[in-house]
């Protein structure tokens, strides 16, 4: 019965929505015609709310009113494509729905009335108001969720948690893209200065997140590189209480650096976003990847080797670091940052990031990883592990490749450690 109530008056709203749709909306976004489904009538609900926070920063009222024009007509579009959703339904969640859309639909047509004032700072307020609702909206969109890792080649999951192989949490299958805003202080950052760093981190819809979860001891895992690789800090900004994050930090030489946000915001899984940063100063010759994966490392009296079997695209490869120092296993490694060993590997492109962690939790000596690596290429590898509170960084380069041969690229037909 309430189903067949819902339906009669979803009919009503939806011949209302797609005449104001005709009417109300701005020509070009028309031109797709109105959404069919409600995880698409979501998506563009969030690209609206997005458009009109951009035009809303660069004071264009008139595109904020065509935006939030969009906006009034999806709401009204919202109670009849809800109708096929059984998650609204198993929980009694439809007036919840119904209600997130009508809180749209006013809070757009406010932000039509604030647009025609020029009135810049409602239209931030009412933007705000937006939030809520659309996560409400957004609960009930079906959603797949996938290893980050893809340790299970085409196994989705229906809701977060983490991966059985791998142990990293599960990422939301989506096109849409959190986004992270770097300000610094001073504004023109200079090579071996300290410089104050703020990151206000950005849902897709352009609003700050706030809901992050704690990943291996830590809301936020900063990656810093240089361009060519040869620099590399993993830090991590401290939270404060407006929901950014800082960080005092001094770059070593001049040039183009990347920063990589790793995060994971609640019920959506691992975010990894790159920002490029320019330093002023002196900059050093830029370094040129080399294979170095045959041979050990020293770092701070401790040996390193790397191990692999073939490192081919599409597959899961395990790598192994095996630690010693004068000659005799190093079995005394303790847990960093809740496990023990972090791997970040890096495209020499830099188009390409991957952060694994053993799942074993054993001292020593050796530390195995599991990667899948969806590309060809030289990668830069930095293995990180902690021994007497002292975290020890080893990096190698390695080499991806369709025929890549026999262990850290030796002859084809040795053994193999790739899985």
């Amino acid at each position: 019965m309430i189903r067949h109530l819902v339906r009669l008056l979803s009919a009503a709203l939806l011949v209302a929505g797609l005449s104001a749709a005709s009417s109300d909306a701005h020509p070009t976004d028309m031109a797709t015609g109105p959404p069919t489904t409600f995880p698409a009538a979501v998506h563009r609900i969030r690209d609206e709310m997005r458009g009109v926070e951009e035009a809303r920063k660069i004071g264009d009222a008139p595109d904020v009113a065509n935006h939030a024009a969009q906006l009034a007509m999806l709401s009204r579009l919202v109670p009849s494509l809800s109708v096929s959703l059984a998650s609204a339904f198993a929980d009694s969640a439809v007036g919840r729905v119904m209600r997130a859309g009508m809180q749209i639909g006013a809070a757009a047509d406010a932000t039509r009335e604030a647009a025609a004032r020029r009135d810049l700072d409602g239209i931030a307020r009412l933007s705000q108001r937006l939030a809520d609702p659309l996560a409400t909206l957004d609960a009930y969109v079906p959603k797949q969720y996938v290893c980050p890792m893809r340790c299970e080649v085409g196994k989705v999951y229906d809701r977060p948690g983490v991966c059985r192989v791998c142990g990293m949490h599960l990422q939301l299958v989506t096109s849409d893209r959190y986004g992270v805003d770097v300000t610094s202080d001073p504004a023109t950052i200079r090579a071996r200065s300290p410089v104050r760093l703020d990151f206000q981190i950005k849902d897709p819809a352009g609003f700050p997140a706030t809901h992050l979860q704690v990943v291996h001891e830590k809301l936020l895992h900063l990656i810093v590189v240089s361009y060519d690789l040869a620099s590399f800090d993993h830090v991590h900004p401290t939270p404060e209480a407006d929901g950014r994050f800082t960080l005092r930090h001094a770059f070593p030489s001049g040039g183009r650096y990347v920063l990589f946000h790793d995060f994971t915001p609640d019920s959506v899984g691992m975010q990894v976003v790159p920002v490029e940063v320019a330093v002023e100063g002196a900059e050093r010759p830029r370094a040129t990847l080399q294979v170095d994966d045959d041979r050990p490392k020293r770092v701070d009296g401790d040996d390193v080797q790397l191990a692999h079997g073939p490192l081919l695209p599409g597959r899961d490869c395990a790598l192994t670091f095996t630690l010693s120092r004068g000659g005799k296993p190093v079995t005394d490694l303790e847990p960093y940052l809740g496990v023990m060993g972090h791997l970040i590997l890096i495209s020499e492109d830099r188009s390409v990031f991957l952060h694994s962690h053993p799942l074993a939790q054993t001292p020593g000596p050796s530390v195995e990883f599991d990667v899948r690596f969806e590309r060809t290429g030289l990668y830069k590898a930095w293995g990180q592990f902690q021994r007497h509170g002292r975290v020890i960084t080893v990096p190698f380069v390695v080499m991806v490749s369709i025929d890549a041969g026999g262990p850290n690229g030796g002859p084809a037909g040795a053994a193999s450690m790739s899985r």
